[in-house]
């Protein structure tokens, strides 16, 4: 009796695959070994290679591509269809979180930012609290931007004053211009009192 499908076994992992989705790499290892004249009886051929991996190039031979999770490596999933000389295009293997991973990374650089504008805006208070000279007139104040340096980098000075000014208009205060000295590692902001009329 003829079967329409192949039970490998695929290092202690069992796979039913039919006939016609290996003729359709008819050249590859697989549909080679299931033919009639390597394989003459109904029982299952077993391949030593890892049984896990193998769900991967079912899928490729499937969809004509391959949608990995982040646990497995693009490169071992390659020398798998390799192995099983199965024709692929490296194009269509890609892991499912590469558009999400970089939407994330994102919003997490973008929450990192507003986080060290949130302590640029302390320390802007902090030094206008210091300096018992300051009138409300423009304050000019200088101070080691170790801890800014990469916020001031990435972004522009526009964004800058925004988003530290989401946490000092509340106080009454605002940024009014960001000054960065590479030279001389130093930061001067301008800050003033907001009008109350």
């Amino acid at each position: 009796m003829k079967t329409s499908t192949v039970l490998f076994n695929i290092g202690g992992h069992p796979y039913r695959v039919s006939k016609s989705l290996l003729d359709s790499q008819p050249n590859s290892m697989l549909t080679r070994i299931a033919s009639k004249q390597w394989h003459i009886d109904e029982s299952e051929i077993f391949i030593d290679r890892n049984g896990s991996r193998f769900q991967y190039v079912l899928d490729y031979l499937r969809d004509g591509r391959v949608i990995l999770p982040v646990s497995e490596c693009k490169e071992t999933i390659v020398s798998e269809l390799e192995y099983y000389n199965i024709d692929f295009d490296a194009d269509y293997i890609r892991h499912s979180s590469q558009g999400q991973a970089a939407d994330g990374l994102k919003i997490i650089q973008n929450t990192i930012l507003k986080w060290r504008c949130a302590d640029l805006a302390a320390d802007c208070i902090q030094a206008a609290w210091d300096d018992s000279k300051w009138r409300g007139d423009k304050k000019y104040l200088s101070f080691e931007p170790n801890r800014f340096k990469d916020t001031f980098y990435n972004m522009k000075e526009k964004e800058i004053i925004k988003l530290t000014n989401e946490h000092l208009i509340t106080l009454g205060v605002k940024l009014t211009s960001m000054e960065f000295d590479i030279g001389h590692e130093m930061c001067r902001a301008t800050m003033q009192l907001i009008d109350s009329d």
